[in-house]
């Protein structure tokens, strides 16, 4: 392959990282800049493949990882929005909530929702619980 066709390669993977900062496509581009090397020294269409594997791949193994701890990239940080943001908040339980198949009522973020409780204790209007889980539609909370 053309050195040419590589750097237009490396072009295209550098824009997709730039749109995402995954830290995936960056090692595809420093592979088929790699590649490019070797195909403007000459080297073989096999050789300039593997340049680009080996580059890439070594750098998703080597330094993807310490590269998202540099940026500050984690999972524990990410944001949650919607009923998963629901999980660990508080609500005042609207209608009784206990663990029957009809679902009770809590009130959480200024909305009712449908919920049912973890553990078998009913819980009565008025009552502050913790939201724990979510089952399909419901909330499942618990007495806190």
């Amino acid at each position: 392959m053309s050195a040419w066709l590589w750097l237009v390669v490396a072009v295209v993977f550098i824009v997709i990282e730039v749109t995402n900062l995954a830290f995936f496509a960056l090692f595809a581009a420093a592979g088929a800049l790699a590649a490019a090397i070797v195909s403007g020294v000459g080297g073989s269409t096999l050789l300039q493949v593997v340049a680009f594997a080996v580059v890439a791949l070594g750098g998703l193994v080597l330094l993807r990882r310490p590269l998202l701890g540099a940026f500050g990239h984690r999972r524990a940080g990410a944001l949650k929005s919607g009923v998963a943001a629901l999980v660990g908040q508080r609500a005042t339980v609207v209608d009784r909530v206990d663990k029957a198949d009809i679902a009770g009522r809590v009130h959480a973020r200024g909305e009712d929702w449908p919920a049912i409780t973890y553990d078998d204790q009913p819980c009565e209007p008025g009552q502050v619980v913790e939201v724990i889980d979510i089952e399909k539609t419901r909330l499942v909370v618990t007495a806190s």
